[in-house]
């Protein structure tokens, strides 16, 4: 059976979200203040495509390679 190198999976998302960036959108969400400009919204969807291509890669064979041990 192959193994997955979840620490450095979860690595990548890390710095992927431990950016001034996230921080400022999560910290309008707590402010109540969630109004987000066009560019803020484009950014966040690649962010989001971003997570997305690294954490699928649990169930996809075919990309799980990249993160074998």
């Amino acid at each position: 059976m192959k193994k997955l190198d979840y620490k450095k999976m979860l690595q990548e998302i890390d710095e992927l979200v431990q950016t001034d960036f996230c921080m400022d959108m999560d910290s309008r969400l707590i402010r109540k203040r969630p109004l987000f400009t066009k560019r803020e919204s484009v950014e966040m969807a690649i962010l989001i495509g971003r997570i997305y291509s690294i954490s699928h890669c649990i169930s996809c064979s075919a990309c799980n390679k990249k993160y074998l041990k």
